[in-house]
């Protein structure tokens, strides 16, 4: 592996052409990181010294420690990957698949409605503090992402009507799961829910999946000759199932024909049954001249409301990242409903000196807190997508919001009587009000006149036949269209159905669905928005500026070139429901990471549909349920084994998909942990001991590897040897990829699934909290089993879909979070085979580094392990005395490890992560992003920190003293909950006391000089 960096770098630099500069709306060249070979900003020397360091020669030295039976055959693998892209070829490339993808003027609405981009958007996407940021668990270092969330909270909750406003879930079919399931917590005797047969049938299709195996039942209620819910129908159905079994009834505002449900008499019949009412909405109609807000349904409003938020921000995108709206009425006569939620939500706080600000609360209902007991296991949110439409919110404003709804209705309905009196055509249920969406009777085969639609240039809508029960076609009218496009699709019409029709009327909508007066969203000016947000942006710190040590979370930095990739329009603008035939660019992305996904793990297929690793981990769970279902055995299979030292989100995963832990000893069901031994390993003899009692009852084991102390579990082939003795499958979470990849073979390993978490080890940007995405690869024990489609390449070079034999089903409303497959695509072409394996061994090289530098200084967990190898992160504490010292100078023991995190913040870094796995750890991951110089600088900080500890520990009473907030209140936040807010005015924003870079500039000691000082200011 002996090449050089600097060579590689300069090949980089030289591919950069001045018509590159042209196209890219950044400049490469003044980047730090961006044309770094492989984006590793080590040099040369810094691989060789480190390497020293630590006692090797070579980095496979590294990976020594490992079984050699696993290691990665690299011609029979990696090596598919090919040679990595020079910087410039790597732009030409994705720009031609981009133009692969034919967009159309577009008429498709249905499953996904989009509309005009604001300009606000791509100025907010390109504020890095914000979209490389971390979930904001530091708060006080994280004001800007949670003001921005804090907006998109308040202006959700301005247009519905309702007080609190979940921080968003992944997109609204899996949003509508977490809310039938939050019924069931609420009426707490219940097991059933009823969801009208006119909900999307993508969400139909992720509703029936994510409910197989668990507790939830979900009933069908039918639409009548109407096309709306048939009430009788309704009724018998209650009146069979028995109301008391039943928990919540879901209904659409606007259902699957485009028609307009009556939400008052169903929201008012569904509560005299003692139910709750679950609304789908589309937020972008609840704006003035649209349709009523669910908080004004019949007589007390709707209970919960989910929809799908992607078309206030971002296009089609073909199908994602999604934005899962969730809001749950939150008021004097109901304060307890929404502790059954899942999920984050965003509250009022006040720092220690009572300054108002702002806190993530309610995560005690959390997976890294309850596991098994957790309400949920999404830990990711939709953040960055939350972001954009708050931003988006403000800026369209009421007029804006106002115009697009009016002129969305004014074509609809002009268009529906252009097809009543010049064409030969009818409306489907003429007499049935809609709003913006209009369903046509074709006389010929619908998908055929959509094919025909295409070659003349058109996606003029999607086929609904089969819904309607005869040929029919759906078509969407937005602000967005032109009239160019308006114009040629009546152009179409006529030259297909000429007709003289009818004198009929459209069917309008009468005043009691519609929205009276105005919402109350202020409007603000672009440039006065541009300004608000790049002050967020510099609240918080990114990637970009230094070494960003949170554990488990790999913070690597995150190429300009990915977010020019997935912002091509090609890309952006395509619908995910348009024909195949012109989505041939975004097939062809999906079926090469599934080639990718394939090499770099060895593994045989792979799923492109889930959207985080926590649902990547799920997926991995309901394929082992329809791998013993269909063998029969899944009444049996009521055992799954997961060791202590896993990520909360696998046992709150193994719970979502119905593996319910109770009983004790032989008669356990569920979840049976596995402890660790003295060298922080999964423990095989007692693991053997739980293979011996419960046999043919083991589903499966999840394990994470390297686990969460940077531990390689190194018998992990004789564990799943074990477990498949027992007709058991692993699982494996791949969280921590960024040590291994490239390097071992999970095959080899025998590993039947893993995910893969793109923003983790492939670069997608965390967003202050997502979205997340990721990848399942499974053996071939699983792939009959994989969910949603298979990306297939024909003999003629074209790309086409196919469902596996014995799919699970899909877990996403369309193909899954699309945009963030192009980031990581693109990545992965700048790494290549050779640049997978030197991205881990860099990462790896850079934790032992560190750990070798800190080791003397630090005490190490998990206790007794100090001479196990680490891969990319480890776990540092303090001794017992220092934590004496600090009790004795006035903090608790119970908090020192959080404290001590807040010292990190004023060196103007983000915290490693504190408390987790170990109550009294600190788990620090460098990536491979940072250079030696970073690394050295790094570990100057941890010398400060702990002199801080040693003589004056009393500074911890009152830190952080840097950031735009002192400690928050969470404790106060959380008891007196404050979900929204008024928007009218922008807020004054709290400043750094001193800037994260100034404090980067001034070096460790004058930045302790400064603490000390703080501190006494603090105490005069």
């Amino acid at each position: 592996m002996m090449f050089s960096y600097e060579e590689t770098e300069a090949k980089n630099q030289n591919s950069v052409t001045s018509e590159h500069l042209k196209r890219l709306p950044y400049n490469p060249m003044e980047l730090a990181r961006e044309l770094k070979t492989f984006y590793i900003s080590a040099s040369d020397n810094d691989i060789s010294d480190m390497l020293s360091a630590i006692g090797v020669e070579k980095r496979e030295e590294l990976f020594s420690h490992l079984p050699s039976d696993i290691m990665m055959d690299e011609a029979q693998h990696v090596g598919k990957l090919g040679e990595a892209l020079p910087y410039g070829d790597l732009v030409d490339h994705v720009e031609s698949l981009a133009q692969k993808n034919n967009t159309k003027p577009c008429f498709i609405g249905d499953g996904l409605k989009w509309a005009e981009v604001h300009p606000i958007v791509p100025f907010v996407c390109n504020i890095r503090g914000l979209t490389t940021a971390y979930t904001p668990y530091q708060p006080e270092r994280s004001q800007g992402t949670l003001h921005t969330l804090w907006n998109y909270a308040s202006g959700i909750a301005k247009l519905t009507g309702f007080e609190a406003i979940n921080a968003s879930l992944y997109e609204r079919s899996t949003a509508l799961f977490e809310a039938l399931n939050t019924a069931l917590r609420i009426k707490k005797k219940a097991n059933k829910v009823i969801v009208t047969a006119g909900l999307y049938p993508g969400d139909w299709e992720v509703l029936k999946t994510l409910a197989k195996e668990t507790n939830l039942e979900i009933l069908k209620a039918p639409l009548n000759d109407s096309g709306l819910t048939d009430m009788d129908s309704l009724k018998s159905l209650i009146e069979k199932e028995g109301a008391e079994n039943l928990a919540a009834i879901t209904i659409q505002q606007i259902n699957n024909l485009g028609k307009c449900e009556c939400v008052h008499e169903l929201t008012d019949f569904i509560h005299s049954q003692g139910l709750l009412t679950i609304g789908v909405i589309d937020p972008a109609t609840l704006a003035a001249g649209g349709l009523t807000p669910p908080n004004q349904w019949g007589e007390n409003g709707a209970d919960m409301i989910v929809g799908e938020g992607q078309n206030l921000g971002i296009g089609p995108n073909f199908g994602g990242p999604g934005l899962g709206i969730f809001g749950i009425r939150f008021n004097d006569e109901n304060k307890t409903a929404i502790r059954s939620t899942a999920g984050r939500f965003v509250g009022r706080a006040k720092d220690e000196d009572g300054k108002d600000c702002l806190v993530m609360v309610l995560s005690t209902r959390e997976q890294h807190i309850r596991r098994e007991k957790a309400t949920s296991n999404i830990c990711s949110n939709q953040s960055y997508l939350a972001t954009i439409v708050g931003a988006a919110l403000l800026a369209k404003g009421e007029e804006g919001l106002k115009k697009a709804n009016l002129m969305a209705r004014e074509r609809a309905s002009q268009f529906a009587h252009f097809i009543n009196e010049q064409t030969s055509l009818n409306l489907l249920y003429p007499d049935t009000p809609f709003f913006n969406e209009v369903a046509v009777e074709t006389n010929v085969k619908a998908s055929e006149l959509i094919e025909k639609a295409r070659i003349f240039g058109l996606h003029i809508g999607v086929d609904i036949s089969d819904r309607a029960g005869k040929p029919s076609v759906l078509i969407y009218f937005n602000e967005a269209q032109s009239e160019e496009d308006v114009a040629k699709l009546y152009q179409f019409f006529r030259e297909n159905f000429q007709g003289e029709g009818t004198e009929s009327d459209v069917a309008d909508l009468p005043k009691e669905f519609l929205r009276q007066g105005e919402v109350g969203l202020p409007t603000f000016s672009f440039e006065e928005l541009k300004s608000f947000y790049t002050k967020l942006g510099d609240m918080n710190v990114s990637p970009d500026d230094n070494i960003y040590p949170l554990g488990s979370c790999t913070m690597k930095y995150n190429p300009y070139i990915n977010d020019y990739a997935a912002g091509l329009s090609g890309f952006t603008d395509i619908h995910p429901q348009a024909p195949l035939a012109d989505a041939q660019g975004s097939l062809e992305v999906l079926y090469e990471i599934q080639e990718q996904f394939k090499a770099i793990t060895g593994l045989p297929a792979v799923t492109t549909q889930p959207v985080a690793g926590a649902q990547g981990e799920l997926v991995g769970i309901k394929m082992f349920q329809a791998y013993h279902r269909k063998k029969g055995n899944e009444a049996k299979k009521d055992i799954v084994l997961i060791p202590a030292s896993a990520h909360g989100t696998n046992p709150a995963t193994a719970t979502m998909a119905g593996y319910i832990t109770k009983g004790r000893g032989d008669s356990a069901t569920g979840i049976v942990t596995i402890g660790a031994d003295s060298e922080g390993h999964i423990n095989f003899e007692e693991l053997k001991e739980c293979v011996a009692t419960y046999g043919e009852r083991i589903s499966g084991i999840m394990i994470t590897n390297p686990n969460t102390s940077g531990i390689f579990e190194s018998k992990f082939k004789e564990i799943a040897d074990l477990i498949h003795s027992v007709d058991g499958l692993v699982y494996m979470d791949g969280a921590n990829m960024n040590a291994i990849a490239g390097w071992l073979d999970l095959d080899k390993m025998g590993v039947d699934a893993v995910h893969n978490n793109l923003h983790k080890t492939w670069t997608i940007p965390h967003g202050g909290g997502g979205p997340g995405d990721a990848i399942v690869a499974v053996s071939d024990k699983l792939v009959d089993f994989l969910p949603g489609k298979q990306i297939i390449k024909k003999a003629d070079g074209t790309f086409d879909v196919e469902t596996p034999k014995d799919s699970m089903g899909s877990i996403h409303r369309h193909w899954g979070n699309f945009a963030h497959k192009v980031r990581a695509y693109t990545y992965i072409k700048a790494l290549g085979g050779h640049g997978v394996k030197e991205m881990a061994a860099v990462a790896v090289l850079s934790a032992k580094y560190l750990f070798a530098r800190l080791r003397d200084l630090y005490p190490t967990l998990p206790a007794g392990a100090d001479q196990v190898p680490r891969m990319h992160e480890f776990i540092l504490t303090i001794s017992k005395e220092t934590f004496e010292k600090i009790q004795a100078a006035g903090t608790p023991k119970a908090q020192a490890i959080g404290k001590i995190g807040k010292l990190f913040l004023d060196f103007g870094l983000h915290a490693p992560t504190v408390s987790f796995p170990e109550p009294f750890g600190l788990m620090v991951e460098p990536t491979e992003s940072f250079s030696k110089k970073e690394l050295d600088d790094f570990v100057e900080v941890l010398v400060g920190i702990h002199k801080v500890l040693e003589e004056t520990p009393e500074v911890l009473t009152t830190a952080p003293h840097f950031t735009p907030v002192r400690k928050v209140d969470e404790v106060g936040a959380n008891k007196n909950l404050i979900l929204s807010g008024d928007l009218s005015t922008l807020p004054e924003l709290p400043k750094n006391i001193i800037e994260p870079g100034k404090l980067k500039e001034m070096g460790t000691n004058k930045v302790l000089a400064e603490i000390l000082k703080a501190h006494q200011q603090r105490h005069q």
